[in-house]
């Protein structure tokens, strides 16, 4: 049995996923997907103004529940318990084991509370924990520190930046006190008029966490820290550019908005009385809000994070106030009792990533509620939903269902393993990487080693980082044109084989463009000859492999200025 949690996620619509994440199993094990009451093909609920986040989302919320009537207190995961054990029984199964990854996490628990005689072994995957439902105040410290360790585990971004924490601090202080307002352009080449102060870097920080390609904006961020107390703008208004909220979550049979609403708002335990009128509810949230110190969500100052959470149509869940329109609750129906222990007398397996925002403190607060001895499992190079990151991860959750004891881990602790993106569009591995800079002209820029004149060393290094930029801008791209940081142009030309880059002036510094062709091949492999315009100009062959951490350097050779010039460059 899976649960994808969200809440509000089809399970039936990931089942094939599933199918191929715990194949070993299925040797042995049926494979259950149920989609809970209000999702998927159990009459998903559709809410116009929530789903396509049209209006104000409060007045969306409040439509949306008057709209269930009676029954918008039917949702939870106490319900959804019992619903899933009406499915067992009609099954025949005596018992099932259980996996739940995110919010399932909540119905793995609410089952056992109510089901144990029929729960044979649970897996919960990056659970969620919170009892902080309004604020998650633990969140934006969270972000801070696996931005860190994005940092940190980049051979780029680290050798660019020796103090990561404190260019973040000085970085959300400056914003903070001198907003940053121009013109960025997304990966694209969309113009963007933008005013970026702190809560914008909640939303570098956050609104990209779940997209390709894996923790860009983490590797990137502190070189364009640097680039903007130097003067240059234009890193971080490409961040921000290309960091926002979602506009519209398409049909509600993967995905109901309006489940969301009613699953959180009839399990949460939020900071006001859900029985009360709605006005009094929200003077209840003021009061809590205004009652949280600055430390519980340092770097990042109180306000700025509940206006963030505030100003997302879902923030994973429908955090901050977005559940004081809700009706009343007629019938309570807890999932569970707070503090509840999980029953002693289940197997059970806790996986946490150490990339994830959510997992700051989940072995702290979570893993007392279990018996002795049982594992809290950290994927190191594992962000949300360690399961589908990482073949580790799956490999450690398929030994313990079928031996009902945690096997080996050691690979757990790996940090420079390959991870895969689970959520986004791009297929295949990526491996965390950041850069070291974002040099205006080329002189400013790291010399790399090789041989030949400095400046065409500096110059090929750079004619480097627009080929490769423009590689990991590409799940970005509304269509199949980009643009270089600081103009020019680049097409991608996907082929079933490999896909072909071609650069038309690209430039990543200001004084060096970039033109010619490129192919990156199916094995990561990218190769081709482009002609460089700059301070030295001439031609460059390039080769590389991306993504792998036993081939960290790409080497370009060719003439620039009229000599020859060898080096390698760091490939991300």
């Amino acid at each position: 049995m899976t649960s994808n949690g969200g809440p509000g996620v089809s399970n039936i619509l990931s089942d094939a996923l599933w199918r191929a994440r715990l194949a070993p199993l299925l040797k042995n094990h049926d494979l259950l997907a149920i989609d809970h009451r209000g999702i998927g093909q159990s009459a998903a609920i559709d809410c116009p103004a929530l789903q396509h986040v049209q209006g104000n989302q409060l007045d969306a919320a409040r439509a949306c529940g008057a709209s269930l009537g009676a029954a918008s207190d039917r949702y939870g995961s106490g319900d959804v318990a019992d619903d899933v054990d009406d499915v067992r029984s009609a099954l025949g199964y005596a018992k099932i084991d259980y996996v739940g990854v995110s919010y399932g996490g909540v119905d793995v628990r609410a089952y056992a509370y109510r089901h144990a005689d029929h729960l044979h072994a649970a897996v919960l995957d990056s659970p969620d924990f919170s009892s902080d439902d309004a604020f998650f105040r633990t969140l934006p410290g969270a972000m801070a520190k696996i931005t860190v360790r994005v940092c940190r585990r980049s051979p780029a971004c680290s050798a660019g930046e020796k103090h990561p924490l404190a260019t973040l601090a000085a970085l959300v202080k400056r914003l903070r006190a001198h907003p940053v307002s121009g013109t960025g352009f997304d990966a694209s080449g969309k113009p963007h008029k933008l005013r970026v102060g702190e809560r914008e870097v909640l939303g570098i920080l956050y609104d990209d966490y779940f997209a390709d390609p894996a923790f860009l904006n983490q590797g990137e961020i502190f070189a364009a820290a640097h680039a903007l107390d130097a003067g240059d703008k234009a890193p971080l208004l490409r961040l921000a550019a290309q960091s926002s909220a979602p506009t519209d979550f398409g049909p509600p049979t993967g995905q109901s908005v309006g489940a969301d609403y009613a699953v959180f708002c009839a399990d949460s335990v939020f900071p006001w009385d859900k029985s009360a009128p709605e006005a009094t509810r929200r003077a209840q949230y003021l009061t809590a809000a205004q009652a949280i110190p600055n430390s519980a969500t340092a770097p990042f100052t109180v306000a700025a994070w509940t206006g963030f959470i505030a100003s997302q149509p879902v923030l994973l869940i429908p955090g901050a106030d977005a559940c004081t329109p809700w009706p009343a609750p007629t019938r309570p129906e807890p999932p569970f009792p707070p503090g509840q222990p999980f029953p002693a007398n289940v197997p059970a397996l806790l996986l946490g990533g150490g990339l994830d925002y959510l997992d700051a403190a989940a072995e702290r607060t979570l893993l007392p509620l279990f018996a002795a001895g049982t594992r809290f499992v950290t994927v190191q190079n594992a962000g949300h939903v360690t399961t589908l990151w990482s073949d580790c991860a799956g490999g450690i959750a398929v030994h313990f269902l079928n031996a009902l004891k945690v096997g080996g881990t050691a690979c757990a602790a790996r940090t420079n393993s390959q991870v895969g993106m689970p959520f986004g569009g791009a297929t295949g591995v990526e491996q965390i990487q950041g850069v070291s800079g974002f040099p205006l002209r080329a002189r400013e820029s790291r010399p790399a080693s090789g041989t030949g004149p400095p400046l065409a060393r500096r110059v090929a290094a750079v004619a480097w980082a627009a080929v490769e930029d423009a590689v990991y801008q590409t799940p970005r791209l509304a269509g199949a044109r980009g643009r270089g940081l600081r103009g020019g142009s680049f097409k991608v030309q996907r082929r079933k084989a490999a896909t072909r880059y071609t650069y038309r002036g690209a430039r990543f510094s200001g004084d060096v463009a970039v033109s010619g062709d490129v192919l990156l091949d199916s094995a990561s492999r990218i190769g081709g000859t482009v002609s460089v315009s700059g301070p030295v100009s001439g031609t460059l062959t390039v080769k590389a492999t991306m993504w792998s951490p036993s081939r960290p350097d790409a080497e370009l050779r060719g003439v620039l200025g009229g000599k020859r010039v060898a080096l390698r460059a760091p490939a991300r």
